[in-house]
């Protein structure tokens, strides 16, 4: 018990080296019970929706997202691109770790200060910008816009 508590208290890179260093993945379970899978985009999706009090009919309305193609994203049936979970963000007001890790979970990168579009998208989570709002900075910054107008 005493070694499972110490494993616990790693940094990741020392847990990193304990991991390489293994001689076999039950060795590692068996240290390491406590650590669990990633969580899946659509369950932390619903996660930060209770959070924020937002129901699917508020962000579909929000978004301009198809009501099909958002309950697919729920149910996990399909991964939405990098835009998409950033307007879904954008319409629950979600913080830049909640859209980060959504970002993460979906396999579509975190955003990056240094690059500018992404800087910019930053800059309107951080100051609360709607959607359209940070749609018309992207635009008049000329970055890719989230979605076209049509």
């Amino acid at each position: 018990m005493a070694k499972e508590k110490d494993q616990r208290r790693l940094s990741t890179s020392q847990l990193l080296t304990f991991i390489k260093k293994s001689g076999s993945f039950a060795q590692v379970s068996e240290t390491l019970p406590d650590i669990t899978e990633q969580p899946i985009f659509c369950h932390y999706l619903y996660e930060v929706m209770n959070q924020h009090q937002k129901l699917p009919k508020n962000i579909i309305q929000d978004s301009g997202l198809e009501r099909s193609y958002f309950y697919h994203i729920l149910n996990g049936q399909k991964v939405p691109s990098r835009n998409v979970i950033i307007r879904i963000c954008l319409c629950m007001s979600a913080s830049l770790n909640e859209t980060n890790q959504l970002l993460r979970l979906a396999n579509q990168g975190v955003l990056y200060p240094r690059i500018r579009r992404d800087a910019a998208i930053i800059f309107c989570i951080e100051n609360h910008y709607t959607m359209h709002k940070t749609n018309e900075l992207l635009i008049e910054y000329h970055e890719l816009p989230l979605y076209r107008e049509d």
